[in-house]
């Protein structure tokens, strides 16, 4: 039974499948019942049975932890295939039920930590007598985007959304001769602040 699958096609093929059925409830009516009972048996399973695992991929997640993110795609036989592939999947079913959730996206994240270097210089003696801080920011193009507060005690860098740190110093600082560079070419921050 070829088709082309034109509408005159499959309204003959579905004109024909009717006749049959006529046939079968006229000569044979329990057969028909249990036809139709199965039919719709079937039918009632494809629409409760639970969505079936196809497969799971694996990526990676950089912020705001890194870890990796395991996603498990699966097939559902209540979600009907697109008509076109350029089509979107129906979210809801007969405006009734969602059939996939959609998650907002407008979660924010958490700034993170940048990795940094604080090193103590010490004079001839041994003594310390400065103390320089590295920050590497590779998000930031311009030391504007920066804001940093040194006290004698604490270093607070923060770019807003996107990066916090805030350090203890193993020594006081005289804060009011700290003197900071940021490296476009690097996007890295120095901050250089003689010891008290």
């Amino acid at each position: 039974m070829g088709s082309s699958g034109c509408p005159e096609d499959v309204l003959q093929h579905v004109s024909q499948f009717w006749s049959m059925l006529d046939d079968l409830s006229e000569s044979d009516p329990a057969a028909y019942q249990e036809l139709i009972g199965k039919q719709m048996e079937r039918g009632a399973d494809m629409l409760s049975a639970p969505p079936e695992p196809v497969c799971c991929l694996q990526t990676e997640i950089l912020e705001p932890n890194q870890g990796l993110l395991y996603i498990n795609i699966c097939g559902w036989k209540r979600v009907p295939a697109p008509q076109d592939p350029s089509k979107p999947i129906p979210l809801c079913e007969n405006n009734k039920k969602t059939l996939i959730q959609v998650i907002s996206s407008t979660v924010t994240a958490q700034p993170l930590k940048p990795e940094y270097q604080l090193q103590v210089n010490t004079d001839a003696a041994g003594s310390p007598c400065s103390l320089e801080l590295t920050v590497e920011l590779p998000r930031v193009s311009s030391i504007s985007e920066c804001q940093l507060s040194i006290s004698k005690d604490d270093i607070l860098l923060q770019v807003e959304d996107v990066y916090y740190l805030l350090l203890e110093l193993p020594q006081n600082v005289n804060e009011e001769s700290a003197a900071a560079t940021f490296n476009k070419k690097k996007r890295r921050l120095t901050l250089k602040v003689p010891v008290l």
